[in-house]
């Protein structure tokens, strides 16, 4: 079967933030026909329930959690707007979602009362979701936000594909580093070549942290296509291009 896999990697959407590259998605959705579409995690920034911001009283204000959902809804209704031919939704959450999961464990106070599902409608939307740590498989593809290790953390660069690669038995896709990196391995006397590839982001902006710090980001789209088990070719799209090929 003939798989089509638009990966949409880590978007960090909170509110105040141009979604105007949701509409060019729109469109490249529209024209492209993917047979899948997934959001490989952090789609959410979730800057509300920052652990690293919580004591810093400047940083947090204006923070609000309904005004980060509110943006998510928007990008997700421009995304999936008008529609023909639809494909299959793959909401995969992150470490950035993960961070409503954790505040609750503390305050357990609104537990059942929100949450990613719920507050954004996925269910209704028709996405199946992914929860962090977890794979979703694609003709043996896996997709995750990140690969973790034996020890529940995740991995990061250098060399982040060739460590997948060591974790995985099939090939894999995951985000959460924002860089654009792949690799490949055949073991002795696997029955396959395994591909491990980092699929980069899908955000304009720049966080206050990384303010003139050297950063190895690729902003864009990655397209799979798998015709065999186990193994795919990928194109890409820089944020550039999308905006301006796709973009009002």
């Amino acid at each position: 079967m003939h798989h089509k896999i638009l990966v949409v990697g880590d978007a960090h959407i909170t509110n105040g933030q141009s979604l105007r590259r949701f509409e060019a998605l729109n469109t490249y959705i529209r024209l492209h026909e993917p047979t899948h579409v997934v959001i490989i995690g952090d789609f959410l920034s979730m800057d509300c329930l920052s652990e690293w911001d919580r004591n810093k009283r400047c940083k947090m204000e204006g923070r609000r959690y309904n005004l980060e959902i509110e943006a998510g809804n928007t990008a997700l209704d421009l995304m999936q707007h008008a529609l023909g031919r639809k494909p299959i939704w793959i909401y995969v959450k992150g470490n950035h979602e993960n961070r409503l999961d954790r505040y609750l464990d503390i305050d357990p106070t609104f537990k059942g009362q929100c949450s990613i599902e719920k507050d954004l409608k996925l269910r209704e939307r028709g996405f199946q979701v992914v929860e962090y740590k977890d794979n979703y498989n694609v003709n043996g593809i896996s997709f995750t936000h990140i690969p973790i290790t034996g020890v529940g953390k995740p991995i990061g660069n250098p060399n982040v594909v060739r460590k997948a690669l060591q974790l995985y038995h099939n090939s894999v896709v995951f985000g959460h580093t924002h860089t654009l990196d792949h690799a490949a391995e055949h073991r002795q006397n696997a029955p396959h070549l395994n591909q491990a590839l980092c699929v980069g982001c899908f955000f304009e902006h720049v966080d206050d942290y990384a303010v003139g710090s050297k950063t190895d980001y690729w902003r864009g789209l990655v397209m799979l296509t798998s015709n065999q088990k186990n193994r795919f070719d990928f194109e890409t799209i820089s944020m550039t291009n999308l905006l301006k090929d796709y973009g009002e």
